[in-house]
């Protein structure tokens, strides 16, 4: 079982580097337009930090407290 995940592991690492060797061209142009977008999505990640405002918190007012009602005597 685990010589046969290495095996195809091996396996798939050829036929990997023998597509990626005959499409090298599409595969270079994949990898540029792929590192202009991290790019791009960096700068607008910064943008919106910059324009994010801190959240002004409000201050809880205390709750007032109920003056204790006297109960009535029953004798």
């Amino acid at each position: 079982m685990i010589t046969g995940l290495i095996v195809g592991a091996i396996v798939g690492f050829i036929a990997g580097a023998l597509v990626a060797r005959n499409n090298i061209d599409e595969v270079n142009k994949v990898v540029l337009e792929t590192a202009e977008l991290l790019d791009k999505a960096e700068k607008e990640l910064k943008e919106l930090k910059a324009k994010k405002k801190p959240v002004a918190t409000k201050k809880k007012t205390p709750a007032k407290r109920k003056t204790p009602t006297k109960k009535p005597q029953v004798d």
